[in-house]
């Protein structure tokens, strides 16, 4: 990529529209950023208080040509104001990153109690289930009201990472799309205990082929091909468990095309609900494969699920997927207009082009990195998408990014 010319000019001949490189450190000047598109004179008036003479400008970026005439402002913008506003970023930034932590702690919450429950599953059954009563009910609720769920990316590192993640992460994006498809209450309910539930035909099989990251053998494969209806048998000896939740636990690994296991269903003979957990399932066991080396991001874990499993998936659910989750799902990075880089963090079904961004710019310290709503800066956009290969280590390391990507949920009133 051919570096962007820039040349140096009389900051008298600076006017709206051009593209401009402070070329200050974060701390010597009250912008957001130290390069940016000028708006105003008045931005204009800022930059010569800072005692600069001259100025670096980017003429690919601009969207005006050098000053003739300056005219008035419709709006007045001073350096207090504008050091206001920063500093007015910065601690949104910080309350981001603690409202951040405390997402992962009640997250990690989560996976305990399904921990415990999947633990409780041999040795006392009926707390089990009214655990997982428990779990389906707190999860459901959120899920219920007319208000919209804001989907929360949570970040964890391959040796962090388990089964007991992968279940949750199931149930969230479950109960994302149930909510989306209008499902609610009793049925709701039973399709949460399902998706709680959906691989506690493990506790049947060594622990050995479960953590095996290497490809498993014909009889490994075989013997893990087994949970579901093992699940299945186990959960309808539960008191209390729905032959609904049981359904969608035997048949989480079905496709429509008759190419999936253990029965080979087809069709109609796959249970919507079931349908629901079989594309969150395979979404999740995408992006967090048990060899971390395989995981794709989750927009080309989309693009899987809408094109290569076309024929053994519900196309109006996937689609439905996809609205609800986004173009650019939580856990994607991406470039923005500006030419900043982000990590998506949220995202809302009411915004779906606009979520939530945790920003990389190397003017700003990593403590005080940024976070931006697209929704607050019409003037930027999302202008592509990015892979690990496209990026740094350092990127990663300032963003947070770890190897797993995570999901939990925010009820927005």
């Amino acid at each position: 990529m051919t570096k962007a010319k820039r040349v140096k000019v009389s900051v008298d001949k600076l006017k709206p529209g051009i593209y401009v490189d402070t070329d200050l450190s974060w701390t010597e000047h009250p912008f957001l950023f130290r390069h940016f598109l000028i708006k105003s004179f008045d931005e204009i008036k800022v930059i010569k208080e800072l005692g600069l003479t001259e100025i670096i400008v980017i003429p690919d970026k601009c969207k005006s040509k050098l000053k003739e005439e300056p005219t008035h402002s419709s709006a007045a913008v001073d350096k207090a104001s504008l050091w206001k506003e920063k500093n007015k970023r910065i601690q949104k930034a910080a309350k981001y990153r603690l409202d951040r932590q405390k997402k992962s702690k009640e997250y990690l919450e989560r996976v305990k109690q399904i921990k415990n429950l999947t633990s409780d599953l041999k040795n006392a059954p009926a707390n089990a289930i009214r655990n997982a009563r428990k779990v389906a009910d707190l999860m459901s609720s959120a899920f219920e009201t007319d208000s919209d769920v804001l989907i929360n990316l949570v970040n964890f590192s391959d040796d962090d990472f388990s089964m007991h993640h992968h279940t949750l992460n199931v149930c969230v994006l479950t109960l994302a799309i149930a909510k989306a498809m209008g499902i609610k209450d009793i049925e709701l309910r039973k399709l949460c205990i399902g998706a709680v539930l959906h691989d506690i035909g493990k506790v049947a099989v060594p622990a050995k082929v479960l953590m095996k990251k290497e490809p498993l053998n014909t009889s490994e494969q075989k013997l893990l091909d087994t949970h579901p209806l093992l699940g299945g048998k186990l959960a309808r000896k539960l008191q209390g468990a729905s032959i609904e939740s049981a359904e969608v636990i035997e048949q989480h690994h079905e496709f429509l095309d008759g190419t999936g296991y253990p029965q080979g269903l087809r069709g109609d003979d796959i249970t919507i609900l079931a349908r629901i957990v079989v594309i969150t399932n395979c979404y999740d066991n995408l992006c967090n494969p048990a060899d971390i080396k395989k995981a794709v991001t989750p927009k080309q874990a989309m693009a899987i699920l809408y094109a290569k499993y076309k024929d053994k998936l519900d196309t109006e659910i996937v689609q439905l997927f996809i609205k609800t989750m986004g173009v650019y799902p939580p856990g994607t990075m991406v470039s923005l207009s500006d030419g900043s880089i982000g990590l998506v963090t949220a995202v809302s079904s009411q915004s779906l082009l606009q979520p939530q961004l945790l920003l990389y710019h190397p003017d700003v310290p990593k403590s005080e990195a940024l976070y931006l709503d697209l929704q607050d800066h019409p003037e930027l956009c999302i202008k592509d998408t990015l892979t690990s290969a496209d990026l740094s280590k350092r990127i990663y390391d300032y963003l947070g990014v770890t190897e797993r990507t995570c999901y939990f949920y925010d009820k927005l009133q």
